[in-house]
């Protein structure tokens, strides 16, 4: 006998001592969903086992929380289980990021860290000297150098020639 088989037999009998002869129809679908997944492909498996995970929970609601054996070990199943049909969360794996390694640092300890170049925008911003045109920022330089020299030497002429 194969593992599958010996567990597919204990949680039937599991299932049995929970229902209790109460839901013949529940234990009938549950094991008729225990053998779909357990034969389910690899891309129907995680669903076929959450609905499993499902039928159990619905099960177990009308058994004590403190019971033990069969029932312990169903709602431990369950439990360990629960994330079975759920989307899943976002993790660091998920993403990929494209970068050139710069370098390799080395620590005093002995471990090594890679060092990643620094990633250039595809399209950089534009700076003042690209949207403006040199002679233009030029006059404008020189417009602001007399201005404000002059508003300087005005300021000086009163400050200490001009008597008050």
């Amino acid at each position: 006998m194969t593992e599958e088989v010996l567990f597919y037999r204990r949680f039937i009998d599991d299932v049995r001592r929970c229902a209790a002869g109460g839901a013949p129809a529940s234990v009938a679908e549950i094991e008729s969903r225990i053998g779909v997944a357990l034969t389910a492909g690899p891309e129907r498996r995680e669903r076929s086992w959450a609905r499993v995970v499902a039928a159990v929970n619905e099960l177990l609601a009308g058994v004590p929380e403190r019971a033990l054996g069969p029932a312990a070990r169903l709602r431990a199943f369950v439990r360990e289980n629960a994330d079975l049909g759920r989307p899943r969360d976002l993790a660091i794996t998920d993403f990929r990021f494209t970068t050139a390694v710069d370098g390799v640092l080395t620590a005093h300890d002995g471990r090594r860290y890679l060092v990643f170049a620094p990633i250039v925008p595809a399209t950089p911003t534009p700076v003042l000297d690209e949207v403006v045109p040199p002679g233009t920022r030029r006059l404008a330089e020189c417009a602001v150098y007399a201005l404000c020299g002059g508003a300087a030497t005005a300021a000086l002429w009163f400050a200490f020639i001009v008597p008050v």
